[in-house]
C-alpha cells in the first residue's frame, strides 16, 4: 500500500477509509492537527493543507465531472447484495442480466466478489477473456452479447 502522502486526493470531504473513527476530514481546518488525529495514517498529509490547496480542488472537481459525464447515459442501477454468502446473489445478477439483454435493454453486469467472482462463467465468457485498459484508462468490459457487458474482478485476478 503506498504511502498517504502518494495516494489520490479525496474527492469529497469524506475521512479517509484508513483514517481514525473520531476523523474531522482532510478539508476541515484542523485537519491533522486534532487530538483525534495522533497516530492516523493520514495525519501528516492533512495537516499539511494540501487537500485544501487550489490544485488539489480542482483536481477533485474535475475528478468529480468526469464520473458524472462516464455514468450520464446510465439510467437504472440495480444492486443484488446480501450480508450471507452462498444466498444466489451472483445466480440472481445473471438471471436478470440475461433477461434484460434478451429483452433489448443494454445491461452492465459488474461482479465485485472477491472470494468467488463468478459472474463471467454463468455469462458464458470465463474461459480465456480478459480486460483491457482504453486509451484514457479506462477499463473496457467483455461483452457476452452484443448489449450485455461484464466486468468481473476475475478479470484481473491470476488463475490459481
Amino acid at each position: 500500500m503506498s504511502s498517504p502522502e502518494k495516494e489520490s486526493t479525496p474527492s469529497t470531504d469524506a475521512p479517509p477509509a484508513n483514517a481514525n473513527a473520531e476523523c474531522v476530514g482532510p478539508e476541515a481546518e484542523s485537519a491533522g492537527k486534532e487530538s483525534a488525529c495522533a497516530g492516523c495514517p493520514n495525519q501528516s498529509a492533512c495537516a499539511s493543507g494540501a487537500f485544501n490547496s487550489p490544485e488539489a480542488q480542482a483536481k477533485a472537481e474535475a475528478e468529480k465531472m468526469s464520473l458524472k459525464q462516464s455514468l450520464e447515459n446510465v439510467e437504472h442501477v440495480i444492486l443484488v447484495l446480501s450480508g450471507k454468502g452462498g444466498v444466489g446473489k451472483s445466480t440472481v445478477s445473471a438471471q436478470l442480466s440475461h433477461t434484460l439483454a434478451s429483452q433489448g435493454y443494454a445491461v452492465g453486469l459488474l461482479d465485485v466478489d472477491l472470494c468467488g467472482p463468478s459472474a463471467p462463467r454463468m455469462a458464458g465468457v470465463a474461459e480465456g477473456h480478459t480486460v483491457h485498459r482504453s486509451g484514457s484508462g479506462a477499463w473496457t468490459p467483455v461483452y457476452a452479447t452484443p448489449n450485455l457487458a461484464v466486468m468481473s474482478i476475475s478479470f484481473l485476478l491470476q488463475d490459481s
